[in-house]
């Protein structure tokens, strides 16, 4: 099936389902995609049953470019809209939000090289 949502730089499902098994993504974990783009890696995750929060530096690609298409719908095309816990606008070389304690089970996701394809 394909995604309601994608963007130029999209990771392969195949290539994302081999991330979230690697994530060991499953019910009860947490899991944190900082780089989220249209959601390839979380979307697998959340399929495996993981609840699902992701960021990205622009917010263009997190609301969507075109009505009803955005990382949301592509959550809503699978049926797993439930476990996006959120989406947050956000450079993650400037923040500090690591803690003393692990909050997340899982980091996934594919940097950016400084490369815009």
């Amino acid at each position: 099936k394909k995604r309601v949502y994608l963007g130029t730089t999209s990771m392969d499902s195949e290539l994302s389902i081999i991330a979230a098994n690697q994530a060991l993504a499953r019910p009860g974990t947490l899991v944190l995609d900082p780089f989220v783009g249209t959601g390839s890696h979380l979307i697998p995750c959340a399929h495996f049953g993981s609840m699902t929060f992701g960021s990205d530096i622009d917010s263009r690609v997190l609301l969507g470019t075109e009505q009803n298409k955005s990382v949301e719908s592509n959550f809503l095309q699978y049926g797993i809209r439930n476990r996006l816990l959120d989406l947050i606008k956000c450079d993650q070389s400037q923040q500090a939000t690591w803690h003393h304690r692990p909050i997340l089970d899982a980091i996934v996701c594919d940097p950016p090289y400084g490369i815009r394809a």
